[in-house]
């Protein structure tokens, strides 16, 4: 009997934190992809795919073939 109860215990007691540490998880996510971070994101990923493309067609940046 004592061990289905310590079971039982120890059972709740990491569904407990373990829901704990979900719900911390979740907040995150959502505070981070808010309409404005993810537009930044965007905008980020953007500039830097046109520094990458400006870098490509300087004339002094060629790699010899």
């Amino acid at each position: 009997m004592f061990t289905r109860f310590r079971w039982f215990v120890l059972g709740a007691i990491t569904a407990t934190g373990l829901l704990s540490y979900l719900a911390n998880q979740v907040r995150k996510a959502r505070e981070r992809l808010t309409p404005r971070n993810l537009a930044n994101s965007g905008l980020r990923g953007f500039a830097q795919a046109l520094d990458n493309a400006a870098d490509a067609l300087q004339p002094g940046n060629q790699e010899s073939q």
